[in-house]
């Protein structure tokens, strides 16, 4: 069914499924496909990579898809891109969908990348006339110079997305789906492609990204869809779409709510006069009261210790600076369980969710920590507050590393808990980090005409 009204513009969603499901089937053995064929009995296994999933898709959108490896993110996408079929349910896509999937869908690695281009684009419904007109952009837009002419077997992973991606673009789709491919490439080609899907956006164009950056999905997104094990568990605003991923990536706790916590009382001017007030409050859970506190806090982790109370030394705890000022920001953290591989960390963000600066101990000093159960510990974090004037998010957190020394452990992870306000004026500088550049012009030559 067409979506169109008589204007043109879109009267319905460009993607409607409901209740669409994917069933494989597995065989211990390869003959028990042949004996279940033959009516004997059943061998088959069933895993279901998608269940009951519903999910309309509107004119503008972007979404971004967000799970755990193996959640059933990219078998959707490439239900919709008409890659495989649903088991069960519905799909109906009323939009032509251009698909940036894992490396290798649409094109023949047999082919020349010349030749892959009017492959794709001729699945893509652009016809070559079309193609023709459009080779010089695609090509300048992929940047691979004369291996265009040779097998896309021979192509690097970059090179691989470049093309596919200068293709996909170049259709200028109702609806381009994008399945991690732009983690792949320089940060220049990256760069050039958040470009030009920004240029898609502006122009009315619907986007479908699935990526596991979180940073990916609450700057460029504007709905959020979290998959778990083949099932859709959140479908809102970016925000909580974020939260619910973290919880399933980091686990949650529960924390005391702000006033049922020991009384917060004003701390120290001095460094060592807030450490020791820090102290002194216990193992009590009392950021939630200090000054600057975000109670829109991104909360994760095991619980097993916590991020229980901060100060920022000579501001009254007030968490405000000026353009290059020396920073100490006192952290305290309470253990509730002996823990070995510790990890401190702090990250500071634009309240669009662009990363400032990201750090943690092991980055700074090489070394991982060990407390006992019952342990305070007060970390000092300093810097110099090189930002221009306007207001940033802070996180503070603790991890752990496995006992293998690879996958992180997350134990309290407060994102946005607090909020840092950096004073001043702007003048005319732009941007984020406040680089105080100076400058002298000097005459080199004079001549008669300038003046």
């Amino acid at each position: 069914m067409s979506s169109e009204t008589v204007d043109g513009t879109r009267s319905g969603p460009l993607i409607r499924a409901s209740g669409i499901g994917k069933r494989y089937l597995g065989y211990a053995k390869p003959h028990h496909r042949l004996l279940q064929m033959m009516g004997r009995r059943s061998y088959a296994k069933e895993f279901w990579a998608l269940r009951d999933f519903d999910l309309e898709v509107w004119p503008g959108e972007t979404i971004g898809i967000i799970g755990k490896n193996g959640s059933g993110k990219s078998t959707l996408l490439q239900m919709i891109c008409g890659l495989i079929t649903p088991t069960t349910g519905t799909l109906e896509v009323n939009a032509r969908v251009a698909g940036l999937l894992e490396l290798g869908a649409g094109f023949n690695p047999e082919f020349t990348g010349l030749e892959n281009v009017y492959l794709k684009a001729g699945l893509l419904g652009m016809g070559r006339s079309r193609v023709d007109a459009k080779l010089d952009s695609i090509l300048a837009f992929a940047e691979i110079g004369d291996f265009v002419n040779q097998p896309v077997k021979t192509y690097s992973s970059g090179m691989f997305v470049r093309l596919a991606f200068a293709v996909a673009v170049a259709v200028e789709p109702d609806v381009l789906v994008v399945d991690e491919a732009l983690a792949v490439g320089d940060a220049y080609f990256q760069r050039k492609c958040h470009r030009r899907i920004q240029e898609l956006q502006e122009a009315g164009s619907t986007l479908l990204l699935v990526t596991h950056s979180t940073d990916a999905v609450e700057r460029m997104c504007n709905r959020g869809v979290v998959v778990n094990a083949g099932r859709k568990v959140y479908d809102g605003p970016v925000r909580g779409a974020i939260s619910d991923y973290l919880k399933l990536i980091f686990g949650a706790h529960a924390a005391l709510p702000a006033g049922q916590a020991a009384a917060v009382k004003l701390l120290g001017e001095t460094s060592d006069e807030a450490v020791s007030a820090l102290l002194a409050s216990g193992g009590a859970d009392v950021l939630s009261q200090r000054s600057g506190y975000n109670r829109d806090e991104i909360r994760v982790g095991n619980g097993s210790a916590l991020v229980a109370d901060l100060h920022v030394v000579g501001q009254s705890g007030v968490p405000m600076l000026f353009p290059g000022q020396p920073a100490e920001i006192l952290v305290k953290y309470v253990f509730h369980r002996s823990l070995a591989r510790v990890i401190f960390g702090m990250q500071i963000r634009t309240p669009e969710g662009e990363l400032v600066y990201s750090t943690n101990t092991f980055q700074e000093g090489g070394e991982a920590f060990s407390y006992q159960e019952g342990d305070i510990v007060v970390v000092r974090w300093k810097f110099a507050a090189h930002l221009i004037p306007k207001q940033y998010m802070m996180m503070f957190g603790i991890s752990q590393f496995d006992e293998f020394g690879q996958e992180m452990i997350g134990i309290d992870r407060r994102s946005d808990v607090m909020v840092l306000a950096v004073l001043g004026d702007t003048g005319a500088a732009q941007g984020i980090a406040n680089l105080q550049a100076k400058f002298d012009v000097e005459t080199v030559a004079s001549g008669g005409g300038a003046r």
